[in-house]
């Protein structure tokens, strides 16, 4: 073949290619008429519906990083509690304080069920216990138990 009908042969491909392009671009831009189609009543008819297959995840197998079970699973019996006991009924005052000042200790004032006795931190009397005082409230331990008592005026 010559050079000329080289040309020519890619001349009229490249000519082809090019109408099919148009002619898709053409038809998309302004499209024929089409017949409107004639719309049909539905009849609607629901589906039925069917309840969501339910399930839960037993999670009770050895941690693979830490190499422990779920503490859930260790603890699964719970103990019960039981109620917290109330403080004997004991009759204590607080009605003051002093400092001792040969040996620089303080000296509470503390009347128990109507005797009154000199306590310091940490001593005993009648089963009552001074834990810790201030001048304006002592901690006493009574069998166990442990009370703020406020100043008496």
């Amino acid at each position: 073949m010559g050079k000329n009908t080289k040309t020519y042969v890619l001349l009229a491909v490249v000519l082809v290619i090019w109408g099919i392009i148009a002619v898709r671009i053409f038809s998309t831009i302004s499209p024929e008429t089409q017949e409107e189609q004639a719309i049909s009543k539905a009849s609607f008819t629901p589906l039925k519906v069917i309840a969501p297959d339910t399930f839960s995840i037993n999670a009770d197998y050895r941690d693979p990083f830490l190499g422990t079970y779920p503490a859930s699973a260790a603890t699964a019996a719970k103990p019960k509690r039981t109620p917290k006991k109330e403080m004997p009924a004991i009759a204590v005052q607080y009605t003051g304080s002093m400092v001792n000042s040969s040996a620089k200790k303080h000296i509470y004032f503390v009347t128990i069920n109507g005797q009154q006795h000199l306590l310091e931190k940490g001593k005993t009397a009648g089963d009552v216990t001074l834990i810790h005082g201030t001048e304006k409230a002592i901690t006493i331990r009574y069998q166990g138990f442990t009370k703020l008592v406020a100043l008496q005026q």
